[in-house]
């Protein structure tokens, strides 16, 4: 009897943890993939109509020899896409941990970190070598950015419960976050883009 009761526990036991990891391994709602797949898409539709009629000299313009081209930030972009998208991949063969969720910050903090005016330094595996030319970089761009929106619209993994490794306080961030980041970071680069063509001596 008591080996039954002692068994009985056990099992309960067991349920109970399995139950509340299903239930926290959820975290990652159709609402939180619904604003991931709206502001990929957007920022994909954006970066096009601020570049689809470009000309050659107006990709390669720089507003001096300091600075990216158009060009250049398209690049620097679709290096983005596929640096996430394996990024994004690797964490999602590890186990989930659905408790890390407490580390990541708010979606918000993600994007004012992004809005910051102050310059950002790219890291070295995203800093555009130039060798394409004009809307190849927009070609580049926009296949990454599909691989990643078919990625988020067909996945049923949960998203906040998957984590990459960070420096510094942060430490880790949850793959939605890292997306957050990814557009809030496509949003940054279209201000440049903008700017770049508002520059003084920008072709017509």
């Amino acid at each position: 009897m008591v080996k039954l009761l002692a068994l009985m526990f056990f099992l309960t036991t067991i349920f109970k943890s399995n139950n509340v990891y299903c239930q926290a391994k959820h975290q990652w709602s159709a609402a939180d993939k619904k604003f991931l797949i709206d502001n990929l898409e957007r920022t994909k539709r954006e970066i096009f109509k601020e570049t689809q009629n470009l000309t050659l000299a107006q990709w390669s313009f720089k507003e001096d020899s300091t600075k990216w081209s158009i060009a250049q930030v398209l690049e620097h972009l679709g290096l983005y896409e596929r640096i996430f998208a394996q990024e994004a991949d690797i964490m999602l063969s590890a186990k989930p941990d659905p408790e890390l969720d407490s580390l990541s910050l708010s979606d918000s903090a993600y994007l004012n970190w992004m809005n910051d005016p102050s310059p950002h330094q790219a890291e070295w595996n995203a800093e555009p070598l130039g060798f394409m030319k004009g809307a190849d970089n927009l070609t580049f761009f926009l296949f990454g950015r599909d691989h990643i929106l078919t990625f988020i619209s067909n996945t049923t993994y949960d998203l906040k419960a998957h984590f990459t490794y960070r420096w510094g306080k942060e430490q880790r961030r949850s793959i939605h976050a890292l997306m957050v980041v990814h557009f809030g970071h496509t949003d940054r680069h279209l201000k440049q883009i903008k700017k770049i063509k508002q520059a003084k001596g920008f072709p017509k």
